[in-house]
Order: structure tokens, then C-alpha cells, then sequence
């Protein structure tokens, strides 16, 4: 679920030293590494990889060559003080490849293991291929949320969408803000996530999935950003940002109207119902007239 990339010193020796009650599971292609009372949630891992990884390489169409290491957390308030993260419940280490997930946060949830793996493998593979500090942070976390459903990993209260308001009020973050790290405020984490996937998937349906990956291409080959979207026309970053805002208040504006005019919308459908009803009824009506005339014909 987590889309923070940090060098920890504890990441290194941290295997080993959960060795007094932790235990570990191996496959060919993924280690877990897990609280002894937790082998279900362990074996679970081992059965989603192989489909995740897939999902995920159909996705990026890039291939997952390295062997991440899923090290499960009972503990909340251990998972906290390891990563140093409070906002979040999961954590993907690019140095390493090691993803942390809290079990507190996502064993209840059926989908959660599955999309909080897909979510932290998606940004190992990315890192894996895409040259340090060529990544914005908001394409990665954005990418991550789509490839995994728009799964976050942001450990916040739902409070709908942050970004339609923040569209209406006109305060939303401007995109350049969002390239190196995420404000840790949890009103703006929550709008920096929300703005990030709203922008990867506009991307996609404005211009293609295969534009986006040929973006993810040039950034691979150790190009900005910048110089990936000079080689779709006259993209640029300002106008990328410019067309998605344009949109959202379009969509917002639509949405806007409907609701200002519901009740007169739904009262012309009641009443476009009971006039097709009331059609209905005299169709049915005379077709039985007719039914009966003709039977009356018959006797006579």
C-alpha cells in the first residue's frame, strides 16, 4: 500500500532479527516473512504472488526479474515505529526489495493483502527500472493506486472525495508540489493520493494506456519527464495539468447541474412513468375489448 522509498537502517538486519518469533516462508519467486500466529496471512502471500506479479507485469508489461521479501507486521504501533510512518500501512523498500505490510490494517479486509501487494510490488518494479530521481512522486504513487484498483495506502478516514472539493474551492495542489515527496498533513496526504490517480487515469483515457507506458519507457531510458511528453505533440507538463483540471470542473459541473435539478429530473421521470403505465394499461384494455368483440361474434 505505501508509496514511500526510504533507506532504513533497520531494513537490512531486520530478517534475521525475527527470528525469535517470526518465522518465514520460501518460494521460487517471494519470501514472506511473518508473527508465528500468522502462517495463514503468510501462505495467503505465497498464493496471491504469482497472480499479482502477472496482473502486475500485464499492467507495465515490464517483467518482475528481482525476489521481494513481504515482511508481515501484527502490531500496528511495531509497524509504525519500524517505518516511522503514522499515516500509512504499508511500506515498499526499493533497496532490498522488501515490502512491510500491518496485518492490523488489511487482514479483516478480503482484497487487502492482495492489493496492498500489488500496490507495493508495482513500486519496486518501477524503481527497479526507472533511474533514481526520475520518477515524479506522483506518477508512482498514481500508477501504483491504478494497477492495484485505486488501492492507497494512506491510513486516513474515508471523507469522500478530498479532491472535488478541493476542485470546487479551487485549492487544489499544483502538480510541481507533488514530484518529490507528499505533504504529511492528513487532509493533503489524502488529496495528494486522490489528485495523483485522478491525473494517471486522465493520462489514460485522454490519451491511451500505451501512452503512458511509452512515458514510463522514456523515463526508464533516463529522460524527465518533460522531455517523455515533448514526444506526444505539443504535451508538456503545464498543459497536461491544465487539460485534467479543465476536465475535472467539467465533470464537476455536470455532476453540479444534475444534483441542482434532481427533483424536477426525478419528477419528470415519475411522471414520464405514469404516463407510459397509463398507456400500457389502455393498450391492454382495448386489445381485451377487441378479444371480446371478436368472441362475441363467434357465438353470434
Amino acid at each position: 500500500m505505501i508509496a514511500v522509498f526510504l533507506t532504513l537502517p533497520w531494513v537490512f538486519s531486520v530478517v534475521p532479527a525475527y527470528s525469535g518469533g517470526r518465522e518465514s516462508l520460501t518460494s521460487r519467486d517471494v519470501t514472506v516473512v511473518y508473527p508465528v500466529h500468522h502462517l495463514r496471512s503468510a501462505e495467503k502471500i505465497l498464493d496471491l504472488y504469482p497472480s499479482v506479479r502477472g496482473e502486475l507485469e500485464e499492467h507495465l508489461r515490464w517483467s518482475v526479474t528481482f525476489h521481494p521479501t513481504v515482511i508481515l507486521v501484527a502490531d500496528s504501533g511495531a509497524f509504525r515505529q519500524m517505518t516511522d510512518q503514522s499515516n500509512v500501512v504499508a511500506l515498499a523498500v526499493s533497496r532490498g526489495n522488501l515490502i512491510l505490510i500491518d496485518l492490523s490494517a488489511v487482514d479483516d479486509d478480503p482484497s487487502g493483502l492482495r492489493s496492498s501487494l500489488e500496490h507495493e510490488l508495482c513500486h519496486l518494479l518501477l524503481h527497479a527500472r526507472i533511474p533514481k530521481g526520475s520518477l515524479p512522486r506522483w506518477l508512482n504513487e498514481g500508477i501504483a493506486q491504478w494497477v492495484s484498483g485505486g488501492f492507497s495506502e494512506v491510513r486516513l478516514p474515508r471523507r469522500g472525495s478530498v479532491l472535488d472539493q478541493a476542485v470546487v474551492s479551487g485549492r487544489t495542489i499544483p502538480v510541481e508540489y507533488l514530484s518529490a515527496s507528499f505533504h504529511d498533513d492528513g487532509r493533503r496526504l489524502q488529496l495528494a493520493y486522490e489528485q495523483s490517480l485522478s491525473l494517471v487515469q486522465f493520462l489514460i483515457d485522454r490519451f491511451g494506456v500505451d501512452t503512458l507506458l511509452s512515458l514510463l519507457e522514456s523515463l526508464a531510458e533516463g529522460g524527465t519527464l518533460e522531455q517523455a511528453l515533448s514526444k506526444h505533440g505539443s504535451l508538456t507538463m503545464a498543459s497536461l495539468e491544465e487539460a485534467w483540471l479543465e476536465d475535472l470542473e467539467d465533470k464537476l459541473a455536470w455532476t453540479t447541474l444534475l444534483i441542482g435539478h434532481l427533483y424536477e429530473i426525478l419528477f419528470f421521470l415519475a411522471a414520464a412513468s405514469l404516463v407510459v403505465g397509463f398507456a400500457r394499461h389502455v393498450k391492454r384494455k382495448r386489445a381485451a375489448m377487441e378479444a371480446l368483440d371478436d368472441a362475441d361474434g363467434e357465438n353470434g
